[in-house]
């Protein structure tokens, strides 16, 4: 068990995703705050205040009568910032010890999910293009399109943006575009060289661009 004072990363006066910062956290306004408590209810606010789990939002974005986060719990912004707290305190403390305040986990698709399904992907495109090639057929690329028809035939949903990295990221916030680390499929002319590029991408994902912080790295 992780002592209150080891390791503190938010406190009353120190929130976990804004530090000392008191301006909204949506829209970045210094006028109409009101502190939102991220984990609220059932006796949950004290613990919030401890841990640093909370921001400043405008009334527009805190009221439940103005149609803010508390009139909707458990999923829109209410959800994405319980998701980022979550985050950002396992960083340093663990998957377990924030389990061990609140027994709930709000992230459903774990990063070493994500990490660990990319690879897979890749690998599986690059050993088609070489099976192509070992049958003389330089030619027919096997394209992660091409990949995802025949996931589609197997009920396999497609993730966000046909990356898994891309998917992980949505539960934090809205992601409009990839930009993982993926073959440049329109200057591919063979297989072989189609094979080379889907290994490079399964062994350097791009992980980096977006923070993420490998767990057992």
């Amino acid at each position: 068990m992780i002592k209150d004072d080891e390791k503190r990363i938010g406190s009353h006066s120190v929130s976990v995703l804004q530090g000392k910062r008191k301006v909204c956290y949506v829209s970045g306004q210094k006028t109409d705050l009101q502190k939102h408590h991220i984990f609220h209810g059932e006796g949950r606010r004290d613990v919030s205040d401890r841990h640093g789990f909370w921001v400043y939002l405008q009334a527009k974005y805190h009221s439940a009568a103005m149609g803010g986060l508390h009139a909707y719990p458990n999923s829109g912004l209410d959800l994405q910032l319980k998701r980022l707290c979550q985050r950002e305190y396992e960083k340093v403390y663990g998957a377990e010890a924030f389990f061990e305040i609140f027994h709930e986990d709000f992230i459903p698709f774990k990063e070493y999910a994500a990490v660990d399904m990319q690879k897979d992907m890749w690998e599986d495109i690059a050993l088609c293009n070489w099976v192509r090639d070992f049958k003389g057929k330089n030619k027919e690329i096997y394209t992660a399109d091409e990949y995802w028809n025949k996931m589609h035939e197997r009920g396999i949903k497609k993730p966000l943006n046909g990356c898994y990295l891309c998917e992980y990221e949505s539960q934090f916030g809205e992601v409009e575009e990839c930009i993982h680390t993926k073959p440049n499929w329109e200057t591919i002319k063979t297989t072989e060289e189609a094979e080379k590029q889907a290994l490079y991408a399964r062994d350097n994902i791009g992980i980096e661009k977006r923070g993420f912080e490998v767990w057992g790295k």
